[in-house]
């Protein structure tokens, strides 16, 4: 059974997140008295209101951590991309030689669309002969762009729509982000 810490440092933990009772109350659906009551000490709280209060607390405080990141923090700097014209098998091979499932379609700093792995594979798949054409063919949306001071919170909405999204820094691109450049941070600790 794991250790939950004590009355005191859970009361510490809610005020250093400035979450009021109520708050907490609401989000768990304990009355604001019963929390007071436990972080008074007046009432000797079941474990498993208290693991479920604490382990509310240590999520919001984890998820709080994490949106300290921006951008720029967590961004791949090295950004490949390619032009309109590139046939679909420079998109292929560059995916390959980096180890990449997505390409940005960049022409004059301008973000034209994408190309993704899957893209490819249902085309290739549908057409074996499609691989020599132009990958304006079978271009995809642009990848949404954002500031390199954006939050890991925002980033990671706009992940569960978009394979990628590009940071720019005034008119330039400067990096790309996608799930995998997420994963990292959730994992360093």
């Amino acid at each position: 059974m794991e250790i939950l810490p004590s009355l005191s440092d859970i009361k510490r933990l809610r005020k250093k997140l400035n979450i009021s009772q109520k708050t907490l109350g609401e989000k768990l659906k304990i009355s604001q008295s019963i929390i007071s009551r436990i972080e008074s000490g007046a009432v000797d709280p079941p474990y498993s209101k208290l693991k479920r209060i604490y382990e509310y607390l240590e999520n919001e405080r984890k998820t709080r951590e994490k949106s300290r990141k921006h951008a720029e923090d967590i961004m791949t700097q090295n950004l490949h991309s390619i032009n309109l014209n590139s046939t679909i098998r420079d998109a292929v091979e560059l995916m390959n030689k980096y180890e990449i499932s997505q390409l940005p379609i960049i022409e004059n700093n301008l973000n034209l669309g994408s190309i993704t792995s899957k893209k490819i594979q249902k085309s290739i798949t549908d057409n074996p002969q499609i691989i020599n054409v132009d990958v304006s063919l079978i271009r995809e949306l642009p990848f949404p762009e954002i500031d390199k001071n954006w939050n890991v919170k925002d980033i990671s909405d706009l992940l569960l729509q978009y394979p990628a999204v590009l940071v720019r820094e005034n008119n330039n691109y400067i990096g790309i982000i996608t799930d995998s450049d997420l994963l990292k941070i959730t994992f360093k600790k």
